[in-house]
């Protein structure tokens, strides 16, 4: 029988799993199957390879898009572990090897007491955002994977010091809902420039979290909180009055909840719900998010449903990650406008979208019919959040997005093949017409109806890549 480290485990025993969230996954940090592990070996871990092959409104995507995932790992024994990965952002410009992450983890294992360290090696690193062949290495400051956690009868206490996984989703992941920014170098006022030491600082909440494990099931609670800048005057406020006399530390706190069941490969519930306050000065994304996902085997059918729903920040900041400043750099609009110069209209508001996977395996191949659905102010993480497809104007979403898709998984050993077309339906057009690219964004037309082709393949050591509940 497979051994999955992915809470099915004994009670007492002291290798407890964390919380497990989609990223997790797919990073896949823990092993799902550890009989599969060998002991003083390089053993090479997996490979992700993912990609937008063609689409409509850009015609071939090739390589613009794709999100590369390479690891290794090394356990010395049961208790001790390295692994070593390399991951590329297409988010990130793709003439700087910005784009390309170097990720080490080490943990440890004493009796009920582990220490996880997640360590990072970034290429082309300064902090003002100039090109420079300078190289760093140090903690990766945003990490969920840096954690030391204690292990007592059905109990797992978890202290993480820099992210506390605040990830919810998995058809629709919207990556750290609890991210917070603000301004370093306490300025008298803020500019569209940034000038002297000053720069936007990116960070997401630390935490505490306590899970209690029965039978399959889980249920996990936790608190975290996080200091941030900001000025002390009632009057200041972006862009309008954007001087500071002076400028204080204040703290935001994040609350989140889940349940997990985990039949490994024949059934799945995950329930996700996570809150964190002052998004009104903080510049969040997301205020909060909740999911529901279910994963159910029928015999040779498998199905898979998600329903989640976000609600948006109230004054979200559009920043230059590259540069570490507002993106528009005309003039101090701090804020996700559009092209009058006004804020886009899903500040504060509140989105969902739900998704319906059904599938057949027959032998090696599992083709399926996918549909999905997002509201006009849903955000998340993905191209196709409503803050990413809009009009020409950029002052309309997409209205609406409805998506149908049409792929298979080809299974090989340890290894599967996807590939999926999607066809996408907008209520007001967002998709750029191929033909038709102008300068200037507004004169350029626009469609509301897309087809796009994208590959996934998958190779974990462990076969965990054939575990439908995660992988379907």
């Amino acid at each position: 029988m497979k051994k999955y480290a992915i809470l099915c485990l004994i009670f007492g025993s002291s290798a407890f799993a964390q919380t497990i969230t989609q990223q997790n996954i797919l990073q896949g940090v823990v092993p799902q199957n550890l009989d599969a592990l060998k002991y003083n070996e390089l053993i090479f871990d997996r490979t992700i390879y993912d990609d937008r092959v063609y689409s409509d409104s850009r015609k071939t995507e090739l390589g613009d898009q794709s999100e590369v995932d390479l690891a290794f790992r090394y356990h010395t024994d049961e208790s001790t572990f390295a692994r070593f990965r390399m991951a590329t952002d297409p988010s990130e410009n793709r003439f700087d090897n910005k784009t390309s992450r170097f990720e080490m983890i080490f943990s440890k294992r004493f009796s009920q007491v582990t220490f996880q360290l997640d360590l990072e090696l970034l290429t082309d690193d300064t902090e003002d955002g100039t090109d420079s062949s300078g190289v760093s290495l140090g903690l990766d400051l945003d990490s969920d994977d840096t954690f030391i956690n204690f292990a007592k009868g059905n109990f797992l206490f978890t202290f993480y010091p820099f992210n506390f996984r605040s990830d919810v989703g998995d058809e629709f992941n919207t990556l750290d809902v609890s991210r917070i920014n603000f301004i370093e170098g306490s300025p008298t006022t803020v500019s569209a420039t940034q000038t002297g030491n000053e720069r936007i600082v990116s960070k997401t909440i630390p935490g505490l979290e306590l899970q209690y494990l029965f039978g399959r099931s889980s249920v996990y609670v936790g608190y975290g909180v996080a200091t941030y800048l900001y000025p002390t005057n009632e009057s200041f406020e972006l862009p309008d009055n954007p001087s500071a006399t002076a400028w204080e530390r204040k703290e935001t706190t994040a609350f989140k909840a889940g349940y997990l069941f985990l039949d490994n490969d024949k059934a799945k519930v995950n329930l996700q719900f996570l809150n964190h306050t002052n998004s009104e000065e903080t510049g969040s994304l997301l205020q909060s998010a909740a999911s529901l996902n279910v994963f159910k085997r029928f015999s040779s059918w498998v199905t898979e449903f998600e329903y989640t729903t976000t609600v948006a920040g109230d004054a979200p900041w559009d920043v230059n990650r590259t540069s570490a400043w507002f993106a528009n750099s005309n003039a101090l609009l701090p804020y996700f406008v559009d092209a009058n110069d006004e804020n886009q209209d899903w500040f504060g508001e509140t989105g969902y979208a739900a998704s319906l996977k059904i599938g057949k395996n027959i032998e090696n191949i599992t083709p399926y019919l996918g549909l999905k659905y997002q509201s006009e102010f849903f955000i998340f993480q993905g191209l196709e959040s409503a803050h990413n497809l809009r009009t020409n104007t950029d002052e309309l979403s997409h209205g609406g997005l409805s998506r149908v898709a049409v792929g298979a998984y080809f299974y090989y050993g340890n290894i599967y093949f996807r590939p999926e077309i999607e066809f996408q339906s907008a209520q007001n057009p967002v998709f750029s017409n191929a033909t038709d690219l102008q300068a200037d964004r507004q004169l350029s037309t626009f469609e509301k109806q897309n087809t796009l082709l994208t590959v996934n393949v998958v190779y974990t050591f462990d076969g965990g890549s054939n575990n439908q509940t995660w992988w379907f």
